[in-house]
């Protein structure tokens, strides 16, 4: 926005922000995200059809309101996408249940986009051809949404950060939000969904997106489309409310087994509550209730010698806090409890206390109870240990040893147990391991794929992005052409109205009932009529109903109607205190979109005085037509003359040409030939006389040879370009260094004489003709040769 304002810096900015009232709704419409389209993501909304909206009708009662609510719903397509799929799943329902859809969203520009419900056909790719014949009205060159659709959608703005949040709401749609919201702003908006759904509603979030920091609110029931419930009873997540009740108040009503009804007396009852409090008080074991998430939701009885707290971020994770004597035991009852159902009991565990060692036993068991997930009691316990009988008879040291004897007895076989447990449980524990390995490497295949996906998706992004900055100054570009634009149309616009100000001829403005709408001056003084007469009135009606003629408003009516604009036409007529008037009109039909109006210009040329001439000029007219007949006769025998003349130069032409070419034939021809007796003549002195020459002398006649090689070369390839059309050039890929070093090789002697350097750049390949490039070569290095310096 800074780019598009011409600002430098945020400072300037700001001073702009205050300056500009418009600015900040300018800045605040670009930071809106209003991405959206029709059945986005399609197994989703087929998903939504087949099962989750499907569902949530048939358990609607006759006459129960269906309460959905769309947040972030953009320009409404959403929204409508789901109104369809509602209508299509209670097309063949005798009773159809009321629907209510609230759409929402932050921008109010969006929200009259989704009122309107009207679309353009490109918007409509997503749709089947049988759902736009059936929810859709054709407007102009747009669709509309069908009333019965639009009225089971309510939109209204809404920030879901401040403002107060619908109820009794039975599923919440919020697709691509959170996204952009850190964890605080997340968590609030997960509680307000909570807070507006109904026990056991259904929650919607986009394929990214997942419940994060509030997975006390909400039970995931499918992790492919992100689909949640809403958890009943999560009061029990604030904890002071959930601590047990000593004496001194009353036990919950929940806490306590429900016997059979007995009639006594009101004394009667408080006397077993308050005996019921205290046995509860006293005798309770330690336990702790956990859900799947191993999270302790409640306590009961004193805990303190099983379970503490670690030091570090706050926990209330059965696994954090429990002593390390018991944790192996622990671990894996909850597991066979959640997987069998069945409860676990594990005993002779030791663990050390303030008074020494102690032996203590627990007991995972199910909690039997309607829950939105499965609860586990842990119930913690001391074992007494078993008294040493030592016999009578044996005192002393006898005595010590059989009592040490029988304790390590006791030990040995508490080990073989507990070893026989524990390769039990190390069994079950690799089954569990050797599933989840599997599992693992499927679900790393799984990974393995998607990063490949994702790689190849952050390629598009990063090409997406690179298009995105392109066109991004693109529209830099286009913004500033459009700014330069707008200063010529408003030039243009004071231009014309200076024009339509200043010219002679009459003109008039009509709107589509052929009222005058406005008139320029010259009417008004040509006509001797004012502005209070003439606006507003129909055309037919002004001043002596002069201009009430039948053709003229044919012709008007058919430049309303039908866009032919006519030019020219003459009517006369006669006006109080002017007199007798021949006009030629033109019209020109306006549409003004903005206003949605059309007005037709209707321009008046006075020629009363040209038609008194008329007749004189006509026979004058007649006078010129005859000579230019004559002249044009005469004009048409020179140009058969001349034709005659070029086709003669043609013929002759392609004599010469021909003669041309033969020349250059034989021309090339004739200079082979004692270009062959050189190279034989080199070739034969180097091979019979190559014992009595010298070094430099055979250097010298090899240079002969190739340039005389280049000579032939360049004469054949002369003869081929004089014998090749002007269309029939062919153009061949050729490396220039290899061109550049074959002429370079015949100038080596003057280059090695003159004491020179050739510094040549490496080369391109290129499509040319080689023979047309190694001649420029070729003259460029001659020319550098012949002008260079010594040295």
């Amino acid at each position: 926005q800074m780019l598009l304002s011409g600002v430098g810096n945020i400072k300037e900015y700001e001073k702009l922000l205050v300056k500009k009232s418009n600015e900040a709704d300018i800045l605040f419409k670009d930071l809106l995200i209003n991405v959206t389209s029709f059945f986005r993501d399609t197994d989703t909304f087929r998903h939504l059809k087949s099962a989750l909206l499907t569902n949530l009708v048939k358990t609607k009662k006759p006459g129960e309101t269906l309460r959905i609510w769309i947040s972030a719903c953009s320009t409404g397509e959403e929204a409508y996408s789901i109104a369809m799929i509602i209508a299509e799943i209670q097309e063949k329902k005798v009773g159809k249940i009321p629907v209510q859809i609230f759409a929402t969203d932050l921008s109010e520009q969006a929200i009259h986009t989704a009122r309107l419900g009207e679309y353009a056909l490109t918007a409509l790719k997503p749709v089947s051809k049988d759902r736009i014949k059936k929810f859709f009205n054709k407007e102009g060159k747009n669709y509309r949404i069908v009333k019965e659709i639009r009225e089971m959608c309510v939109f209204a703005p809404h920030n879901i950060l401040s403002d107060p949040p619908f109820c009794r709401i039975d599923f919440i749609t919020c697709r691509n939000l959170l996204i952009y919201f850190d964890a605080v702003a997340q968590k609030k908006v997960l509680s307000t969904f909570h807070f507006a759904l109904k026990e056991g509603g259904l929650l919607m979030l986009g394929k990214s997106e997942s419940t994060g920091g509030s997975l006390n609110l909400f039970t995931q029931l499918n992790s492919k489309f992100k689909i949640y419930s809403r958890k009943k009873h999560t009061g029990i997540r604030k904890l002071p409310e959930l601590l047990p009740r000593f004496p001194g108040s009353s036990v919950h009503v929940k806490n306590i087994k429900h016997f059979p009804e007995k009639r006594t007396s009101p004394e009667g009852v408080e006397l077993d509550n308050a005996i019921d409090s205290v046995l509860l008080s006293r005798f309770m074991p330690a336990c702790a209730i956990i859900n799947k998430d191993m999270e302790i939701l409640q306590f009961r009885g004193s805990t303190s010698l099983y379970l503490s707290h670690s030091s570090g971020k706050a926990s209330l994770n059965i696994f954090k806090m429990m002593r390390p004597e018991f944790s192996f035991e622990l671990r894996n009852a909850v597991h066979t409890v959640f997987k069998t159902k069945v409860a676990v009991t594990k005993s002779g565990i030791e663990i050390k206390t303030d008074a020494g060692l102690r032996i203590m036993s627990l007991e995972v068991c199910p909690l039997k109870i309607e829950w939105d997930e499965p609860l586990l009691l842990i119930v913690f316990s001391f074992q007494e240990q078993p008294a040493i009988q030592a016999e009578t008879k044996k005192t002393g040291k006898e005595s010590r040893v059989s009592a040490n004897t029988e304790q390590l007895n006791r030990k040995i076989i508490k080990l073989t147990e507990e070893l026989n447990s524990a390769r039990a449980e190390m069994q079950l524990v690799m089954e569990s391991q050797e599933t989840a390995y599997e599992e693992l490497q499927i679900a790393n295949e799984e990974i393995v794929s998607s990063n490949e996906e994702f790689q190849t998706l952050n390629e598009e992004l990063e090409t997406s992005k690179e298009e995105i900055e392109a066109t991004n100054e693109e529209l830099i570009s286009t913004n500033h052409e459009l700014h330069i634009r707008n200063d010529l149309l408003t030039e243009s616009y004071n231009y014309a109205e200076a024009i339509v100000a200043t010219i002679h001829e009459p003109l008039i403005i009509l709107d589509e009932n052929l009222n005058v709408k406005s008139a320029s001056k010259s009417y008004y003084k040509q006509f001797q009529t004012d502005r209070e007469s003439t606006e507003g009135m129909p055309l037919y009606e002004l001043g002596s109903k002069q201009w009430n003629i039948p053709e003229l408003n044919a012709l008007l009516k058919d430049v309303i109607f039908k866009n032919l604009n006519f030019d020219n036409f003459e009517v006369t007529a006669s006006f109080p205190g002017i007199g007798e008037k021949t006009m030629l009109l033109n019209a020109h039909r306006i549409l003004q979109k903005n206003h949605r109006e059309q007005l037709t210009l209707l321009a008046i040329n006075d020629i009363t005085e040209r038609s008194l001439h008329y007749f004189k000029e006509k026979d004058l007219l007649s006078k010129d037509i005859l000579s230019h007949k004559e002249d044009k006769i005469e004009l048409a025998n020179a140009v058969k003359r001349r034709t005659r003349q070029l086709e003669l130069k043609n013929k002759e032409l392609e004599t010469l040409n021909k003669e041309l070419t033969s020349f250059s034939y034989i021309s090339s021809h004739d200079l082979q030939e004692p270009l062959r007796k050189i190279k034989n003549l080199v070739s034969v002195l180097l091979s019979e006389e190559q014992d009595n020459l010298s070094t430099s002398g055979k250097g010298y006649l090899k240079r002969a040879y190739e340039t005389s090689e280049q000579m032939q070369m360049l004469i054949e390839d002369l003869l081929k370009y004089s014998q090749t059309r002007k269309g029939e050039l062919v153009f061949e890929s050729a490396d220039l260094n290899i061109l550049m070093n074959q002429v370079i090789m015949g100038f080596e002697y003057a280059v090695q004489q003159g004491h020179l350097i050739v510094d040549i750049d490496k080369l391109p390949k290129a499509m040319v003709i080689p023979f047309q490039f190694r001649q420029l070569f070729q003259n460029l290095i001659s020319n550098s040769l012949k002008f260079s310096r010594p040295n």
